[in-house]
C-alpha cells in the first residue's frame, strides 16, 4: 500500500524501481515489435503489388496513332508495364509486322550503391538507381525520340535486423522506379500525340 501511495505522489519512483535488466528486455521486445512490423508492411505491399500492379495512368494516344509495335531488348517488367497501358489507351498492340508507331526499348540498369553510412564506418544505407533507354519512331521511319536515357533515384535504409523487410522494401522501390519511368515516356508520346493533332486541325 505504501508502495502504492507513494507511486501515485511521485510515478517517476515506480519506474526507478524497475530493475535496469527488466527496462532493457521491455524496449528490446518494443524494438523488435517495430521490426515485426515493418516486415509485414511491406511483405503486404509487396504482394498487393504483384497481384495487382501499379494502376498507372492512362493517356489519350488513339486519337493520332491507332497502332505500336513494342520492341524490348531487356528482360523486365517494363515491355509488360507498357503495353498495359497502350492498350488501356485504345491502341493495338503489334508484335510483329508495321505499326503506326514503333517503340523500342535499348536498354535497363540497375545500381545500387552505398550511400549513407554509420559513424563506425558501417554502410547503413544504399541509392538505388534505375536507368532506361529508349528510342520513338514512325511507320515512315520518320524518328519522334531519338535515344534516350530516363533515370530514377530511391533512398533505401539498411535494417540489419530485418533483412526479410529490406528485401521486400528494395523490390517494392524498384518497381515504383520503373512505373515512374513508363509515366514518363507515356508523357513524352502523349506530347507527340496532341502535336500530331494540332497539325492534323491546322491541315
Amino acid at each position: 500500500v505504501a508502495f502504492a501511495i507513494e507511486g501515485y505522489r511521485d510515478p517517476t519512483s515506480i519506474v526507478s524501481s524497475v530493475p535496469a535488466a527488466r527496462v532493457e528486455v521491455i524496449k528490446h521486445l518494443c524494438r523488435c515489435y517495430k521490426v515485426v512490423m515493418k516486415t509485414l508492411f511491406c511483405m503486404v505491399g509487396f504482394l498487393l503489388l504483384v497481384g495487382c500492379g501499379f494502376q498507372l495512368r492512362t493517356w489519350d494516344l488513339a486519337s493520332a496513332y491507332q497502332s505500336v509495335r513494342i520492341e524490348s531488348h531487356v528482360d523486365s517488367s517494363i515491355d509488360r508495364d507498357i503495353r498495359g497501358v497502350f492498350v488501356s489507351s485504345g491502341l493495338v498492340v503489334v508484335d510483329d509486322g508495321e505499326a503506326d508507331l514503333h517503340l523500342t526499348i535499348d536498354r535497363e540498369d540497375f545500381e545500387q550503391s552505398s550511400d549513407v553510412f554509420t559513424g563506425d564506418g558501417r554502410v547503413a544505407g544504399y541509392r538505388l538507381q534505375l536507368r532506361v533507354t529508349y528510342q520513338v519512331s514512325e511507320a515512315n521511319g520518320k524518328t519522334l525520340v531519338s535515344s534516350r536515357t530516363l533515370q530514377e533515384e530511391r533512398s533505401l535504409p539498411l535494417n540489419r535486423a530485418n533483412v526479410v523487410g529490406s528485401d521486400a522494401e528494395k523490390r517494392l522501390l524498384v518497381e515504383e522506379m520503373r512505373t515512374d519511368i513508363v509515366q514518363r515516356i507515356l508523357r513524352t508520346l502523349a506530347l507527340l500525340t496532341d502535336q500530331v493533332d494540332k497539325r492534323s486541325d491546322a491541315s
